[in-house]
């Protein structure tokens, strides 16, 4: 049996042996005649990005092979050497070095051989791709005005005829091989912006400019002619009032006092009142578009600000609003102190002597008649009857006195009574809403209806909840216990808001002409602020 496992366990063992040796010349012995490199054309070769490559061997039996990742491919990518000038190789990846932008007449070289035959090497010059026509699409409904937003998407097309569609342009890796730039706005975190001011827009068109790096000769312009159709807004608000702190809660009693009482909240302070705004309007033709436009000329009368608009009566409209400030909210007060554990009642013992009856053992002779066997002379066993004397043990009744110690207590004291609740602090009345004056020209005064005006005053602060009183302490130990000590009274809480701020009013009143055509070239001339005012 022995014999058996040895000669299976030499089998097993030059199969093994066989089959690795068979690999090992499998491996070591690829003998072909010649390679060719595999390339797809309709894949993108651009800087910073990767594409794929293959190779073909022949052999003398006839046989043809090919690397895994083509077609049929089963060759390991181990058994080739892969050169590359201009980028680097992994396996069957290469990716092209980002340094070759601008991409435009420029190439790669490939120099790929079995690894045991550098003598059959192929090489390859691939050039790199690059666009030829680049287009940026928005992709939302927006607003031809100052301020609107424009997001889109870059459609590019290559040399090959290949196009790619590029829709997050706030990432990096999409756009970074392009410049953007604006005329009227600007270009941030994959967006266009209008510029707010319609001042920095010539001839009232706004434009991005897209350039592609890899071709610096490739732009694309995107124009919005602006209509100024668009819901202006120009808000005001005054600024919100402190709110109150809240108050500091009581500290807690010692044995045997009373709790602190909580400090009170404070006030908040009052909302700020929102600023007096003047607007004037203008109607004046438009020749550039062909159309009336509204100028709006608006001004902080607290800080001297000034706003411009355009306005298209046709879809056009402008709210302004002026809010006072938010009145500050009442601060909490602080809740009450726990009022102190009464003192323990005074202890002290009493010596007493006290008299008890114990059982006490006792000794006596006590006489007992017992029958005894006797064996006369002649050898008889008779019976007799003998009196012996008997100790007994028995229990007598003494009273015997002993000192003890008796422990006594006084009354525990009471517990010290709870602090009171600090009163919640009041809130403050919101701050008034600005005044705003509207003023019209003659030719604009029938379009008064696009303008809506909001002058609410700020809302009032919150008031203060009162702080919760402290909880009594308990009584001291004792005979009896002390009682509990009183729960401090809750702060004032005065529930609901502050009154809120008054509105401010609306005033509409009549002005000249104020903005008019510059005679020369045709631009808007504005006349000055003390020509207005």
């Amino acid at each position: 049996m022995k014999n058996k496992y040895f000669y299976s366990f030499l089998f097993v063992n030059f199969l093994i042996v066989g089959v690795l040796k068979q690999a090992q010349a499998s491996l070591f012995s690829f003998k072909v005649d010649s390679v060719q490199i595999l390339f797809d054309r309709n894949q993108l070769i651009l800087p910073g990005e990767s594409f794929k490559i293959g190779v073909e061997s022949y052999h003398k039996n006839g046989k043809v092979k090919k690397t895994m990742g083509a077609d049929g491919g089963s060759v390991l990518w181990m058994r080739y050497e892969v050169e590359v000038t201009g980028g680097t190789a992994r396996g069957g990846k290469i990716t092209v070095s980002p340094q070759l932008m601008p991409s435009k007449g420029k190439y790669i070289e490939l120099k790929v051989y079995p690894k045991k035959q550098p003598e059959l090497a192929k090489h390859l010059l691939i050039p790199l791709n690059y666009e030829t026509n680049i287009t940026f699409e928005p992709e939302n409904n927006f607003d031809k005005a100052p301020g609107a937003m424009i997001d889109g998407v870059l459609v590019s097309t290559f040399d090959n005829g290949m196009s790619r569609v590029l829709k997050k342009l706030n990432r990096n890796d999409e756009s970074e091989h392009f410049s953007f730039s604006g005329n009227g706005g600007y270009w941030e975190r994959g967006k266009f912006y209008i510029d707010e001011n319609f001042l920095n827009i010539e001839n009232h068109q706004a434009s991005v400019i897209v350039q592609s790096l890899r071709n610096y000769s490739v732009a694309d312009t995107f124009t919005v002619f602006l209509d100024y159709r668009h819901s202006y807004r120009l808000n005001f608000r005054g600024g919100s009032g402190m709110p109150g702190f809240s108050g500091t809660n009581g500290m807690s009693g010692s044995t045997g006092y009373n709790g602190g009482n909580g400090e009170p909240g404070q006030y908040g302070e009052p909302g700020y009142d929102a600023p007096d705004v003047g607007v004037w309007s203008d109607l004046y033709y438009d020749s550039v578009l062909n159309c009336n436009l509204l100028y709006v000329f608006a001004q902080n009368f607290n800080t001297g600000e000034e706003f411009r608009y355009l306005v298209n009566p046709d879809g056009g409209s402008f709210s302004i609003s002026t809010i006072g400030g938010s009145g500050g909210n009442g601060g909490n007060g602080g809740r009450g102190g726990d009022g102190g554990r009464g003192a323990d009642g005074s202890i002290w013992y009493e010596q007493k002597v006290v008299e008890k009856v114990e059982k006490k053992p006792r000794t006596r002779n006590v006489e007992k008649k017992v029958i005894k066997k006797v064996t006369d002379a002649e050898g008889k066993e008779t019976e007799v009857e003998e009196t012996v004397l008997e100790q007994e043990t028995y229990y007598v009744d003494e009273v015997v006195r002993e000192t003890i110690s008796v422990k006594h207590q006084e009354p525990g004291d009471r517990g010290g009574d709870g602090g009171d609740g600090g009163n919640g602090g009041l809130g403050c009345p919101g701050g008034r809403g600005g005044d705003v004056y509207l003023y019209f020209t003659e030719d604009s005064r029938g379009y008064e209806r696009l303008f809506n005006v909001q002058t609410d005053g700020g809302t009032g602060g919150l008031n203060g909840s009162g702080g919760s009183g402290g909880n009594g302490g308990s009584g001291g130990n004792g005979e009896p216990n002390g009682s509990s000590g009183y729960q401090g009274h809750s702060g004032f809480s005065l529930m609901g808001w502050a009154p809120d701020g008054w509105d401010g009013d609306v005033y509409i009143g009549a002005t000249e002409e104020f903005y008019v055509p510059h005679p020369a070239d045709g631009h808007i001339l504005e006349e000055t602020s003390e020509d207005i005012f």
